[in-house]
């Protein structure tokens, strides 16, 4: 069997996945694992091979299986997850979390983060309890350094080095919301049980040094930093970054938008360490061992070693193991078959990994940089008859471009739920000018060391480079057409893909020429191109929504705001759009678009900003880029504010119409009636964002009404309730769900206002532990005072309200189920 590492490899991947994602009984598994083996060697005695093939890969799924139940058991429940739980100082949220003394190595440099300095710590002791002894508790946390002096003690906390740090620990907080993946499982996946804080950097004790190696390496990479700052002069640090970026993996620096405009243009993978990274190092290092050396056998042996530093110095991450290991192997065996031995190397190299640690089945480095490694394998095809050199040279830059983009379609429909066909060109551009820039980073570490005078001409060369792989993503801005989002393909569908893509390869081979490879090749000529059109089209989301029910959607984007509304007629207005993250992560691109895709929504007809505090507008510019609106509706305006002029921007890059809407206005949607209830047209002008100018509006179907109040506060509940009575035209009040404004905030929800209102059910969104306890117990004792049923974003997950205009149906993302009943006029 030619190609029997990959089947192996792809057996430990489906397995470490199978355990991680859907943890079975271990005795199941073990009675798997023992009946497949003992079936392969009953085969094996019998001589049927096929069958001691399928059972023994059947018995590597099961084995690999055991070991990722075993390895997410592990990381999810370390010792030091155990003795907090026991020490009670451990909770769910920060707010009521105890400080806790920690010991413990960082495993990488420290890196800046939006609201500090982010490090990444391996505990080995905490002190807690009474006595405040210290305890053994290894295991692994992510620190958020706050505060203005973490940012001076930058490049003291280096990879390796010990240090003693006093933070409050909370477990992963998961936004709750259909299609957003689990961040607590994704953290746990990346060997992390805990986030923690510390209000400042005098809280963090002085580091003691680590191992004569990791100093060592900790001190390349701060030179390369400043080396490479110093090439790129004061006006070059996006190249600087991409320099970091491609020769030591460091990624901190690069601006957001840029890592997000990389992704819209399929290149991103070119600034990640990976196989053309260390194809471009080995070469270097192989050059440099040779010249050296003079002696093939030595300079080999060198370079390996070489290899090894390296590997060592940039973090020895998966994919850099990955990519090292297959080199080495590579030049220990003499490749000579780049399409059947350099794919089983590098299947053989990922196997080794994931039986190691199968938390890298769920890497998400680890899989884009082995995928664009496979598929630029298959693209190297040999030279054509007569073909030119420079012929050749194009042809194989679009087909190893193409194989690369096919091979990672799946991994970015799945994590970046995007889809482009800009990568196949633009990769062809990217990846030499990565090489330019990796070359000139490497020039200018070495030459600021021997040659000072001459460090301004690598510069040249590495802005060059970089303005190569930058520049090139700009044209995704320019053809916004090229890159689409799509909703996240199912596992069924990423598994159809790539069996029907190693079916259509291997029929294809130039020795199949039997009557089973003639069938295949016919089966995968069909199936293959269906499958990259499900993925890349996700048709199903394209089918236009049939006529139904008002529906209501709160998702959970923890402190801050967020609703769709989903008219019987199939056009869909989004309120608010989420914040931004503690991490700085936009909620918008992160949660709220998620969750749109995953309900197959594509475009949204309205959004309404009620107000432009960041928790409603933050998210809003990320979302009118990605769902186009028609029109985006605010309230009253704020001279010179930030956030709104970043919104206008976007609605004008889409061509989306900008309305104010004020009290009075109406809007008919199909049969559902949208009120405009506050506020008033502004009579002098606001120098800032106020709750008090929320634009509230009503929605109303049959006899039900949704209410939807923003940030009001107490003052201005009168008017908004005089004019929701004066839509019910002087007859009995609707049925009324409320979405409690200000998020339960004392100031809102006044005894007056809910008295008159008497709403049915209330929706409250906020953040778990939040540090302004919302909802406030007074207005939970007033709500359940008139008899509302509460609903919580922070207990219950999203919050759906379902109506016809005579029953309402609520759910939530916890199974949480109701049915109420208006009353017929």
């Amino acid at each position: 069997m030619p190609y029997l590492p990959v089947a192996l490899a792809a057996a430990l991947a489906a397995g470490s996945a199978l355990g991680v994602l859907w943890p079975v009984a271990l005795p199941a598994l073990v009675a798997i694992a023992v009946s497949a083996w003992a079936g392969a060697l009953t085969a094996w005695r019998s001589d049927h091979a096929r069958l001691v093939v399928g059972c023994g890969l059947t018995g590597v799924v099961a084995v690999a299986a055991l070991l990722g139940v075993a390895a997410f058991a592990a990381a999810a429940r370390p010792p030091l997850v155990v003795a907090l739980e026991e020490s009670g100082v451990l909770a769910d949220d920060a707010a009521t979390a105890s400080p806790v003394r920690f010991e413990g190595v960082l495993t990488a440099d420290a890196a800046r983060v939006a609201r500090g300095v982010l490090l990444r710590v391996q505990v080995a002791r905490i002190w807690s309890g009474p006595c405040g002894c210290p305890q053994v508790a290894p295991g692994a946390m992510v620190v958020t350094v706050g505060g203005s002096l973490a940012a001076a003690r930058l490049d003291e906390w280096r990879a390796g080095r010990r240090v003693t740090l006093t933070a409050t620990a909370r477990l992963p907080r998961s936004f709750r919301d259909l299609g957003v993946p689990d961040a607590r499982a994704d953290l746990v996946r990346r060997r992390s049980a805990l986030v923690a804080t510390v209000k400042s950097a005098a809280l963090v004790e002085p580091a003691r040094t680590g191992s004569i190696v990791s100093e060592a390496a900790a001190a390349v990479r701060a030179r390369t930093r400043v080396a490479l700052r110093r090439a790129a002069g004061p006006t070059g640090g996006e190249a600087a970054a991409i320099g970091a970026a491609v020769l030591i993996g460091d990624r901190a620096g690069l601006d957001p938008e840029l890592q997000q405009r990389l992704q819209r243009a399929g290149t991103y993978h070119v600034i990640a360490i990976s196989g053309g990274n260390i194809a471009l190092v080995t070469v270097m290092v192989l050059f440099v061992a040779r010249v050296a050396t003079r002696h093939r056998g030595r300079g080999v042996l060198a370079a390996g070693l070489a290899l090894v530093a390296y590997a060592a110095i940039v973090g020895g991450g998966a994919s850099v193991l990955r990519a090292t290991g297959m080199a080495l192997v590579g030049m220990a065996t003499q490749m000579l078959d780049q399409r059947g031995a350099a794919v089983n190397v590098l299947a053989l190299t990922a196997g080794v990994l994931l039986a190691v640690d199968p938390l890298l089945a769920f890497d998400v480095g680890f899989w884009l940089t082995t995928a664009a490694t496979a598929g630029i394998m298959l693209g190297l095809t040999p030279a054509r008859p007569g073909e030119s050199r420079r012929r050749r040279l194009v042809r194989t830059l679009f087909v190893t471009s193409l194989w690369a983009e096919l091979a990672l379609l799946p991994v970015a429909a799945t994590v970046f739920q995007q889809v482009t066909v800009a990568g196949i060109v633009l990769s062809a551009i990217a990846i030499p000018g990565m090489a330019v820039a990796q070359v000139a980073a490497a020039c200018a570490v070495a030459v600021d060391v021997l040659v000072p005078p001459l460090l301004p001409l690598t510069g040249v060369a590495l802005r060059a480079g970089a303005s190569l792989v930058t520049e090139s993503a700009r044209v995704v801005d320019l053809v916004p057409w090229l890159a689409w989002r799509v909703p996240p393909p199912a596992l069924g569908a990423v598994l159809v893909y790539y069996l029907a893509c190693a079916a259509w390869l291997w029929a294809r081979q130039p020795d199949r020429a039997t009557a089973l490879a003639a069938r295949v090749r016919r089966v995968s000529a069909v199936a293959f191109p269906a499958a990259v059109a499900w993925v890349a089209v996700a048709p199903l989301s394209l089918w236009p929504p049939a006529p139904g029910d008002l529906r209501v959607t709160a998702f959970d984007v923890g402190q801050g705001d967020a609703l769709l509304v989903q008219f019987p007629n199939g056009r869909r207005l989004l309120v608010d759009a989420g914040g931004v993250n503690a991490d700085g992560r936009d909620l918008g691109d992160r949660v709220v678009g998620p969750a749109l895709r995953a309900r197959g929504v594509r475009r949204v007809d309205y959004l309404l900003v009620t107000h432009a505090d960041a928790d409603h507008i933050g998210g809003a510019a990320s979302l009118v880029r990605q769902f186009a609106p028609h029109e985006v509706w605010t309230g009253i305006p704020v001279a010179g504010d930030a956030a709104t002029a970043a919104l206008h921007a976007a609605a004008d890059q889409v061509g989306a119409a900008w309305r104010r809407v004020a009290a009075g206005d109406r809007v008919a949607v199909g049969q559902v009636r949208l009120d405009v209830v506050h506020p008033a047209p502004a009579d002098w002008e606001r120098q800032r964002v106020r709750n008090d100018d929320s634009v509230a509006v009503s929605l109303a179907l049959g006899r039900v009404r949704v209410l939807l109040t923003g940030d009001i506060g107490a003052e201005v509940e009168p008017s908004v309730l005089a004019a929701a009575v004066a839509l019910d035209e002087g007859g009995p009040p609707p049925l009324t769900v409320l979405k409690v404004a200000h998020h339960g905030s004392a100031g809102s929800s006044s005894e007056p206002f809910l008295a008159s209102l008497h709403p049915a059910a209330a929706l409250v969104s906020a953040g778990t532990g939040n540090p302004f306890g919302h909802p406030a117990p007074p207005v939970l004792a007033r709500l359940d005072a008139v008899g509302a049923d509460l609903w919580r974003t922070d207990r219950d997950g999203e919050i759906t309200v379902r109506t016809d205009g005579r029953t309402v149906e609520l759910s939530s993302f916890t199974g949480r189920r109701r049915w109420l009943h208006a009353q017929p006029r």
